[in-house]
């Protein structure tokens, strides 16, 4: 079994509104969401750190090169 660690977190009652309304959408909670946004962002950031990878979106039948600085 994975180990755990609980973390409190405060964040904008903007964003936990929207964050309840993706969650009432894809019938899951809160938590999930932020356990699983917290594994896009470490995926996302082995690719940064990777001089060899890219992260590509395709959309349309077009295929483009997705730069993220903000990370």
């Amino acid at each position: 079994m994975t180990s755990r660690t609980r973390y409190n977190l405060e964040i904008s009652t903007e964003s936990y509104k929207n964050l309840q309304n993706i969650a009432a959408r894809e019938g899951t909670s809160i938590a999930d969401l932020l356990r699983r946004a917290t594994k896009l962002l470490l995926f996302v950031r082995s690719i940064k750190e990777d001089p060899n990878a890219r992260l590509l979106v395709e959309r349309n039948g077009e295929t483009q090169e997705i730069v993220l600085d903000f990370i």
